[in-house]
């Protein structure tokens, strides 16, 4: 394998970086990003999870209100 297939470069602004040539402080920043960037994704599946769960629960709701409606319109009087 040749070494050009190995070294990691990150462009910004335009502007390509060796990532071996940042310092220390920016290569923890980059860390930083990329772990925000997978809780931000994470959080974004959860929010869906919720809106799908909320939805259907709603749905739930209103079947089993109009389930109830619609068995007490059929009832009988009571004596």
């Amino acid at each position: 394998m040749n070494d050009a297939a190995q070294t990691q470069t990150l462009t910004i602004d335009g502007e390509e970086h060796l990532i071996d040539d940042l310092s220390d402080e920016i290569k923890e920043l980059l860390s930083l990003h990329g772990q925000a960037n997978d809780m931000m994704i994470g959080a974004r599946r959860q929010a869906i999870i919720h809106e799908v769960s909320v939805t259907n629960l709603a749905s739930l709701i209103s079947q089993k209100v109009n389930d109830s409606q619609s068995g007490s319109d059929n009832a009988e009087p009571a004596e």
